[in-house]
């Protein structure tokens, strides 16, 4: 319960203030490039429900990790970070971490999910920008992450490197695909590769240290599951037991990557109005080319009204990831069949549970 309760408060403190980052604006897109990205996102989201419900039915172990997983990515792309360089706030996204612990299918129907609940709740993103911001966080992000994860671990990288390198491409290839998504849909007459180059130049101050911000939550995530519960990296496929030993260097590296991260983002003793990457740039850019963001369809942003969704939703998303961290870390999982009258493993195949006499709903 105190892990739960804890979990709960830090989601309240990392909401304790809208944030403002890569969301494309409610009517920012015009209505064909928001049908197009809509297009490009439902088949992803569609097989990622596909893929729940066929692992649900063998592996009851997926769906606390889809519940936290869901949750941290909720909330790490509500969080604001603020970035001296730039004197504006932005986010991490969480799907670099998603991808490699629940594989890029369910990471981007988790994400799907997330953009939804802050599209209509959070005035954060919009329903006719879903569809690119499901492209841009959620395939690109967690494709990407997947990839240079898997790719730098055939060749010879360790474990937390990889895990590193694959958030902070993570990252980066979000805010590429959404200025690719604003060039494509609001270049007129103006060269595409102008204008694309003049907002990804434009996120760079912001998402230059939050990449490497988001690489050391991603490698420090990594190395906790791997010292405190390999087997589950194991069951997804992202080690092999024999290799499972994490060394402390490891996640003593991996604290002082977040650290270097967190300094330069925590130095600044400036004062005065941070305003997101959607106002300095997105906005910004999609006025410039005549489009204005529209009002949210369920307006919460008048006055302490954002506030106050903003902490219910906080303290709901802690809840949530503090609920399944503690079913799946603070729990010993015997690694034997379970006893008749017990709860089973989680790693234990439904089919098992079925045969035990046990409901499956109990796992």
């Amino acid at each position: 319960m105190k892990n739960i309760l804890f979990t709960a408060f830090i989601g309240l403190m990392l909401l304790a203030a809208p944030a403002h980052a890569m969301h494309l604006s409610e009517g920012i897109l015009p209505m064909k490039w928001a049908v197009i990205w809509y297009l490009v996102a439902l088949p992803f989201v569609a097989y990622g429900v596909y893929k729940v419900k066929a692992i649900s039915k063998e592996d009851l172990s997926i769906k606390p990790m889809l519940g936290m997983m869901g949750a941290a990515v909720f909330i790490i792309s509500c969080m604001p970070v603020p970035v001296p360089t730039a004197g504006t706030c932005s986010h991490p996204c969480g799907t670099g971490m998603a991808a490699i612990l629940i594989g890029p299918v369910l990471s981007t129907f988790v994400a799907s999910i997330a953009l939804l609940i802050q599209a209509l709740f959070l005035a954060h993103g919009g329903i006719t920008t879903w569809g690119a911001d499901i492209v841009s966080m959620g395939v690109i992000g967690s494709f990407s992450a997947y990839l240079t994860f898997k790719g730098l671990r055939k060749v010879g990288l360790g474990l937390v490197p990889a895990a590193f390198a694959a958030g902070v491409i993570s990252d980066w290839a979000t805010y590429a695909t959404t200025s690719f998504e604003l060039a494509s849909a609001l270049q007129g007459n103006e060269p595409f590769m102008k204008l694309f180059s003049t907002i990804l130049i434009a996120f760079i101050p912001t998402q230059l240290p939050l990449g490497i911000l988001e690489g050391a939550m991603t490698a420090g995530m990594v190395a906790f599951v791997m010292k405190r519960r390999p087997e589950i990296l194991e069951n997804l496929g992202v080690i092999k037991m024999q290799s499972a030993k994490c060394k402390m260097q490891s996640v003593v590296g991996t604290l002082l990557l977040i650290a270097v991260a967190i300094v330069p983002l925590a130095a600044s003793a400036e004062e005065g109005k941070w305003t997101g990457v959607d106002e300095s740039v997105v906005e910004k850019v999609a006025k410039e080319h005549g489009r204005e963001a529209w009002e949210p369809f369920i307006n919460t942003d008048q006055g302490d009204l954002l506030l106050f969704v903003f902490l219910v939703a906080g303290v709901i998303g802690g809840f949530v990831m503090g609920y399944y961290w503690r079913g799946i870390f603070d729990k010993k999982i015997p690694r034997n069949p379970p006893l008749e009258g017990t709860v089973p493993d989680l790693r234990t195949k439904r089919s098992e549970v079925v045969e035990s006499g046990l409901s499956p709903d109990r796992g």
